[in-house]
């Protein structure tokens, strides 16, 4: 999904956001009170890791 940010950004700033399936998000691990994960790019791929 692509957005406008807003507040004090600039005129052609945008948000990007990717939506992931819950099952996923809990394979991980992640919680409400335990939610940190690290994403990074390598080789043309975005890896979700818990951090």
């Amino acid at each position: 999904m692509i957005n406008k940010a807003g507040g004090n950004s600039g005129a052609n700033t945008k948000n990007y956001r990717v939506s992931i399936p819950a099952d996923m998000i809990r394979a991980l691990g992640v919680t409400e009170d335990n939610r940190s994960v690290t994403l990074t790019f390598q080789d043309g791929k975005l890896i979700i890791e818990k951090a």
